[in-house]
């Protein structure tokens, strides 16, 4: 992972200073597909869109879902203590609090607010967080050390004499801020929350053999439903379409890992732009449309727009931990597009075209005329040939068709 090093350091440093600190986060674990095995960072997590990958912890906005900050989880520390060994202190709470403490740096004034999963939820967790003037929304296991009985409900399923919509909470004597809740819809469900406004609500629930209804709830679940999804609406929009990660498959891993890492910075450039047009009272641009953009952009470049940097830090010389560290490196002096030392030995024919097999993009060439202009094979394609559905019946043959 050594070698992704100067790549997550400089991304970290973007999110950073890309964004103001809203007042909503969500914390969660997003992932990095990957097979290969050879990364000794890959994992089996079953409740993912893809089962093996890296496993990153992602800070996230609940309202626009950019992605704060994310760490790669390479394994607990190995030390030379048995003991040690068996408790992971790389994950779990002291994940929260370790990646907060580092979004946190320059926070806004006032209190904010984290919404977690029920894997991370607990006691102490609450307390210190609540110490960093930082609520806390989440579910939560009802065996957590600490948590009230007296609102733990032992049954699987709602009885048909309790009316679906129905809670029970209540309050921490020592810390009055702090709100133990179970509430029922099919099943009961179980929350931990500090801070919260325990005011009757409703959400809008779809019934099997019924159809579209309203329950009751306190207003502590209807801010988890809308709050917590800041993860994994990155992660869908990361994974599911135009991710460059999934379409290749590399003999490296970690060209792998390193266009997963491309994809976190274009969603959270895509979901600048949307914020942006918002402030702006502009229509944003559709995501296809977008890239498409920002495809043009970058063929643009020359290679004065771009800097060398040097080489990362040879294993033997990289922090030791479990942990990829995520601070600025001071080996990573320049952007993230690097200068080619033979950039100005362009060759007369496009490297990308010329080799078999490989797939052209953009081809910033006019190799061809059609109709008396040199044009390239984007504007063929795409302008006179309205991609493949207007081809002249005169050229027969001499066009082939994409597959």
């Amino acid at each position: 992972m050594w070698k992704l090093r100067p790549v997550v350091d400089t991304l970290q440093s973007r999110f950073r200073s890309g964004w103001l600190l809203g007042s909503k986060f969500s914390f969660g674990v997003g992932v990095l597909p990957a097979t290969s095995k050879r990364n000794t960072t890959r994992m089996f997590m079953p409740d993912k869109p893809h089962r093996y990958g890296t496993k990153l912890f992602m800070v996230c906005d609940s309202v626009s879902a950019c992605c704060h900050r994310f760490e790669v989880y390479v394994g607990k520390r190995q030390t030379e203590d048995a003991d040690q060994q068996e408790f992971d202190n790389k994950t779990g709470a002291a994940a929260v609090i370790r990646n907060m403490k580092a979004v946190l740096v320059k926070r806004p004034q006032g209190f904010l607010l984290v919404v977690i999963d029920r894997y991370y939820s607990s006691i102490p967790l609450d307390i210190q967080l609540l110490s960093m003037s930082v609520y806390v929304l989440g579910k939560i296991m009802i065996n957590r050390l600490g948590f009230d009985k007296q609102v733990v409900e032992s049954r699987k399923t709602r009885p048909r004499r309790i009316e679906r919509g129905s809670f029970a909470f209540s309050r921490s004597t020592a810390i009055p801020t702090m709100v133990a809740c179970h509430w029922w819809d099919r099943k009961p469900v179980h929350y931990l929350a500090t801070g919260p406004i325990m005011a009757e609500d409703s959400i809008h629930r779809n019934i099997k053999m019924v159809g579209p209804s309203t329950a009751k709830c306190p207003m502590l679940v209807t801010d988890y439903q809308r709050w917590m999804g800041g993860v994994d609406v990155h992660d869908q929009l990361r994974l599911q379409s135009y991710s460059i990660q999934t379409a290749f498959r590399f003999q490296k891993y970690y060209k792998s890992l390193f266009m997963g890492s491309v994809d976190l910075a274009l969603v959270n450039a895509y979901l600048t732009h949307k914020e942006t047009c918002r402030l702006q009272r502009l229509v944003p641009k559709d995501r296809g449309e977008w890239y498409l953009l920002l495809h043009k952009q970058l063929l643009q470049l020359k290679p004065d727009d771009v800097v060398e940097a040097t080489a990362p830090t040879p294993p033997a010389l990289a922090s030791a931990g479990g942990l990829m560290d995520t601070g600025i490196s001071s080996s990573t002096t320049g952007s993230l597009f690097l200068a080619s030392k033979n950039a100005g030995n362009v060759p007369a024919k496009s490297v990308l075209s010329s080799v078999a097999n490989a797939k052209c993009f953009l081809c910033p060439k006019s190799r061809h005329i059609y109709g008396g202009v040199r044009k390239t094979c984007y504007q063929i394609w795409h302008g006179d040939f309205d991609s493949g559905a207007s081809i002249p019946a005169s050229l027969g043959k001499r066009v082939v068709l994409r597959r």
